[in-house]
């Protein structure tokens, strides 16, 4: 597989630090709501996508039962290689993977898991048609976005502080594209199709 474009924007110390400050301060939480919801589904095989530095991976390496099998997939190798120098409790397979072309095949998983990051793909109903390749029949895709950033109060004080500080061109990142995916129904338009 070739490397992405973009695989060189989280190398160095990014994924350490990410690790560090952002995973407790804003991902931690929502990784073990996401394994209460995994628990309910009873799955043999989850393939997590965009794992980043591994929070969800350790959680569910801790949190489901030692008969299901953790896939744990990133686009980007620091950061996977990150997730699995950080270890979890049990082993868990990592495997860098593309979500637009995902190397696994049809009808490998019971549940496939993205924490906060299907607003980042590309192509979002490619990357569902692939995603729904790998499920196994009634198989289920997991996954969470953030609300409007008016409703995540660190995220919308960092964007108006940032705004302050460059008000001739005020960074809107988190507003547009982390925050900018709220609104549930284009996510169901597009996973319809």
């Amino acid at each position: 597989m070739q490397p992405h474009q973009s695989d060189g924007v989280f190398e160095g110390s990014v994924p350490e630090l990410y690790d560090r400050y952002l995973v407790p301060l804003i991902f931690e939480s929502y990784a073990d709501d996401l394994v209460r919801r995994l628990r309910l589904l009873d799955p043999g095989a989850v393939l997590e996508i965009a794992a980043g530095t591994g929070v969800v991976t350790r959680a569910m390496a801790a949190g489901l039962p030692e008969t299901t099998t953790l896939t744990c997939s990133d686009l980007n190798q620091p950061m996977l290689d990150h997730a699995a120098k950080a270890g979890t409790a049990r082993p868990v397979t990592f495997q860098q993977a593309d979500v637009m072309r995902l190397p696994f095949a049809d009808d490998s998983f019971d549940a496939v898991v993205c924490q906060f990051a299907v607003m980042f793909f590309p192509d979002q109903t490619g990357a569902y048609a692939e995603i729904r390749r790998v499920l196994r029949p009634g198989g289920t895709f997991l996954f969470n976005t953030w609300d409007k950033i008016e409703a995540n109060e660190f995220a919308d004080v960092v964007t108006h502080a940032l705004g302050a500080l460059f008000p001739t061109d005020p960074p809107l990142f988190l507003d547009r594209t982390p925050h900018g995916h709220h609104d549930p129904e284009p996510f169901r338009s597009r996973l319809a199709d």
